[in-house]
Order: C-alpha cells, then sequence, then structure tokens
C-alpha cells in the first residue's frame, strides 16, 4: 500500500515536472513581450510616485517608499496570476487545448498546476525589476528584516493566487460571463486580498486583519519591513493562510472536475 502511494505521488510529481517545463519553455518562446509586461508594472507605479512628488503632492518617507515597493510586487503578482495566467487558461479553452489536454489521458488541475508554477520565473524577474526600478528611481535600498518568511509568504501567496485564477477561469468558462465575473474579481480581491495596506487608514486594516484571502500578502509586507500591520501573531497568521489555501485548492479541485466531466459528457466547455 505505502509503495502504491509513493508511486502514485512520483507519477503525479513527474507530471507537473512535465508542465512546468513546457510552461518555462513557452513563457521564453516570446522574450519581448515578457520583457514588456514585467517592466511595465513597476515603471508605471513609480512614475506615478514621482508625477505626484514632482506637483508636491506627497513627500514620501523611506518607510514610505519601501511599503509602495512592496505594494508593486503583490500589484505585479495579481496581474501577472489573474489577468496572465487566468486569461491564459480561458484562451486554451477558446483554442481546443483543454480537450487536447484531456485527450492525452492528463488531468487538467495538474496541467494547471504545473503551467502555473511556471509562472515563478516571472515573480522572480518581477521583484527583481521592481527592486532595481525603486533603487534607481528613489535611491532606495530594499528592507528585508526576515528573508525566510518573505519567501515563504511568496510561496503562499503563488499557491493563493494559483487556485484563485484556476477557480476564476473555470467559472468563466462555466457561467460564459466573462465581463461579469472578471468585474467583480478585479473590485473585490485587491480589497480583500490584502493588496491596500493597512497602514492606509483603519478600515482597510480591518479587512486585512479579517479577510483569510489577505494574510499571505500582508505577510510578505511584514516580512519584509518587521512590522506587524494586522497586530495578529505571525504563526496565526501562517495557519490561517495555510487553511485557507487548503480551502481554495479543494475548491479548485471540484471545480475542474465538474468542468472536466462536462467536457467528456458534452464535448465542449460551454464557452459558445
Amino acid at each position: 500500500m505505502v509503495e502504491s502511494r509513493g508511486a502514485c505521488l512520483r507519477a503525479v510529481l513527474g507530471k507537473v515536472a512535465l508542465e512546468f517545463e513546457r510552461g518555462v519553455r513557452v513563457l521564453f518562446s516570446k522574450p519581448a513581450e515578457n520583457i514588456a509586461f514585467i517592466v511595465s508594472t513597476p515603471l508605471w507605479l513609480a512614475f506615478f510616485i514621482l508625477t505626484l512628488r514632482g506637483y508636491g503632492v506627497i513627500e514620501l518617507s523611506t518607510i514610505d517608499l519601501q511599503l509602495f515597493l512592496w505594494v508593486a510586487y503583490a500589484f505585479s503578482l495579481y496581474t501577472t496570476w489573474l489577468w496572465s495566467f487566468g486569461h491564459g487558461i480561458m484562451d486554451e479553452g477558446y483554442d481546443g487545448v483543454l480537450e487536447y489536454v484531456l485527450a492525452g489521458g492528463e488531468d487538467l488541475l495538474i496541467h494547471f498546476i504545473g503551467w502555473g508554477l511556471s509562472l515563478i520565473t516571472y515573480e522572480l524577474m518581477d521583484l527583481i525589476v521592481i527592486m532595481g526600478s525603486f533603487a534607481i528611481l528613489f535611491n532606495t535600498g530594499v528592507s528585508l528584516i526576515n528573508p525566510s518568511l518573505l519567501a515563504s509568504s511568496i510561496v503562499l501567496v503563488t499557491l493563493e493566487l494559483l487556485f484563485i485564477s484556476v477557480i476564476y477561469s473555470m467559472l468563466v468558462i462555466r457561467l460564459k460571463s466573462n465581463w461579469v465575473i472578471t468585474n467583480i474579481i478585479q473590485f473585490i480581491l485587491p480589497t480583500l486580498g490584502g493588496l491596500i495596506p493597512g497602514e492606509v487608514n483603519g478600515y482597510v486594516k480591518v479587512i486585512n486583519k479579517y479577510s483569510p484571502i489577505a494574510y499571505p500578502v500582508v505577510l510578505m509586507r511584514e516580512s519584509a519591513l518587521g512590522i506587524n500591520e494586522i497586530n495578529m501573531p505571525i504563526t496565526l497568521q501562517l495557519t490561517y493562510s495555510i487553511i485557507m489555501i487548503i480551502v481554495l485548492g479543494a475548491l479548485a479541485w471540484i471545480i475542474v472536475n465538474i468542468t472536466t466531466a462536462r467536457l467528456r459528457r458534452s464535448g465542449q466547455l460551454g464557452l459558445y
């Protein structure tokens, strides 16, 4: 029994690794597009801050700039996962790739996880570009108070956004309501997902404290800046983050299985 489970686990990991390799090859097949996508977010925010400073609207301290840096990175993560990865899944549905994956005997969720994990390369490049742009434009070094916790929080954010993106794309495919679901997601997630720092005002701090999907992003800022943004023990934030990721993973598994069953039964994903 134990050997059988081990063999099954190795087979699943092997398939995920194969999808990861394919995803990396696809990502690096369009270098110009990748560079434009990665550079646009931090530069947009940096020049926005410079414009406000030029007109005397704001004066930012070093801590404020550090906070903006990690807000920029969180924003780039949301952009990468929801709009690049999530819409990529939808494009695969439109182009018939998902049918091809199933016809090859592969599991859709394994395909999504393997392909999604390849976006870690995007995340690392995003972080390097954001750090570099802030260092050049604002002469601001990067604060890393707890590097190990920062790395853990980035992994948690990655898994959380991976599953949220899968759920989002499957709902769009299933309900045929791209603009409705997208509008709901783009307004709700930045608020409930911890994208806005609790330092902005008390209301945001309360939302970040009681929204379980916010904890990984909040942890990322806390580990970098050495603050406790929501006055909650770090171990408790980690525990809630892991529980939420397990819940999101279970929801993604259920929704993908429903979509797979529909595809096998009717031969289409409900896109038309």
